[in-house]
């Protein structure tokens, strides 16, 4: 196995390639979310419900002990 990983980490590729996987890290690094809300100057909000609040709605998973 590192004989094949050492051959991979050795081969030669274009700089069109590097520039792909390069381009492939950073998606993953800052996520497709983060990206679409930075282009589009928008903001995501992710609603989050505590069942500690009042008017929350306790039915959902993980709501209960051991997440059931």
């Amino acid at each position: 196995m590192h004989a094949r990983m050492r051959d991979q980490l050795n081969t030669e590729i274009t700089r069109k390639q590097f520039l792909q996987y390069l381009a492939g890290a950073v998606l993953m690094v800052l996520g497709l979310e983060n990206l679409i809300s930075l282009l589009t100057g928008g903001k995501f909000e992710r609603r989050i419900v505590y069942v500690n609040q009042p008017g929350a709605n306790a039915d959902g998973f993980g709501t209960r002990r051991f997440g059931v």
